[in-house]
């Protein structure tokens, strides 16, 4: 059996690709209030508007119900009550409202995006997708529009045009940490490591407590191979956010990279602290193990994994190393033809001397 298998250890870390903020929260109301020839629609519009400023919904709605019922083409009624609705995370019927108020109002674009955002919660992609477009089009100034849509492209796989997106936003809002930090992921899909990191250290100056990006950079950095760099950026992530283990999790990566091994079983158990069916950081712990010879202990640590996630092919591709490390070479084999089969890289060339199982 190949003696090189150990430096082959699969250690697994999460990016943290990128972040949206909640898009039911950015929806705000049309506050304009109106005076027209039809008193009794106006004022109940109005009324409408104030209690939906004061937080008072349920009143909201009806308001605005007796706007329409006195005025059923009245289209910033629709929008509103629609707006009510995505506050009350009806979204369906807020498309619907939205729908009616885009009918009277075609050439609005606050209804498109409204509709966007009520789609996009309901995750259904491609609909927010075109509405944004049609929002932007239609001479929406809004960063998140175009924030919205750089994340369904990132979604599709679409870097350039995500960046593209990204990059519009951050245009029009030069502090927009989200946009910096979403543009670098971007970046780094399309291996732009270097301009990743750019875009990760500008989400950071913008905003100095966002965690996610200076996780993200460690990421980065560690990418690049400057280790002490990526330690010193997940350390701030987990400063500005103690309980993120998906942070303690990586910095232990890094320092497993410089074989700093203490340190990474270190990092490795506090993510588990923090979370402890994170199948990640118990299969790194697993590596440290067999690091440290202690194949036995990584067997045990192998299984865990498994045991909770029975579809982790690195768990088992791990686990086969160490039988392998302890003469059970007949388990071993099952273990790299199971990861195989679980389409891990590199399980095949494991299964070379497997022949006779």
């Amino acid at each position: 059996m190949k003696q090189f298998i150990l430096f082959s250890i699969a250690m697994v870390f999460s990016l943290g690709a990128f972040s949206q903020d909640n898009p039911t929260a950015i929806q705000n109301p049309d506050t304009t209030l109106v005076v027209a020839e039809n008193q009794e629609a106006e004022l109940a519009y109005n009324n409408g508007i104030a209690s939906f400023k004061n937080k008072d919904y349920k009143s909201a709605v009806d308001f605005f119900n007796q706007a329409i019922g006195f005025r059923p083409e009245f289209s910033q009624a629709y929008f509103n009550r629609g707006s009510v609705k995505m506050e009350l995370k009806e979204f369906e019927a807020a498309i619907l409202d939205f729908n009616m108020a885009i009918q009277y109002a075609d050439s609005v674009p606050n209804p498109y995006f409204a509709r966007a955002q009520a789609n996009y919660a309901l995750n259904k992609f491609d609909e927010a997708f075109d509405d944004y477009t049609l929002a932007i089009d239609k001479g929406f100034k809004d960063v998140k529009a175009y924030y919205y849509r750089g994340v369904i492209n990132f979604q599709r796989n679409k870097y350039e045009e995500a960046i593209a997106d990204f990059s519009q936003a951050i245009s029009i809002d030069p502090t927009f940490a989200y946009a910096y930090n979403d543009r670098g992921s971007a970046k780094r899909k399309n291996n732009d490591i270097d301009g990743a990191i750019e875009d990760y250290e500008k989400a950071v100056k913008v905003d100095s407590k966002f965690a996610l990006a200076y996780n993200n950079l460690g990421t980065a950095k560690r990418k690049k191979g400057d280790f002490d760099g990526a330690i010193i950026d997940y350390g701030m992530a987990i400063k500005h956010k103690p309980d993120y283990h998906i942070a303690y999790n990586n910095r232990g990566s890094a320092k497993y990279d410089k074989k700093d091994y203490d340190g990474a079983l270190k990092d490795f158990s506090e993510a588990l602290k923090l979370k402890n069916d994170y199948v990640y950081a118990i299969n790194n712990i697993g590596t440290v193990k067999i690091k440290q010879k202690e194949y036995e202990a990584a067997k045990t640590e192998f299984s865990k994994a498994i045991d909770i996630d029975g579809n982790y092919g690195d768990a088992y591709l791990n686990r086969g190393v160490a039988k392998e490390e302890l003469r059970d070479l007949e388990g071993a084999c099952r273990d790299w033809k199971k990861a195989d089969e679980l389409g891990v890289k590199n399980a095949s060339i494991y299964l070379q001397d497997c022949n006779e199982f």
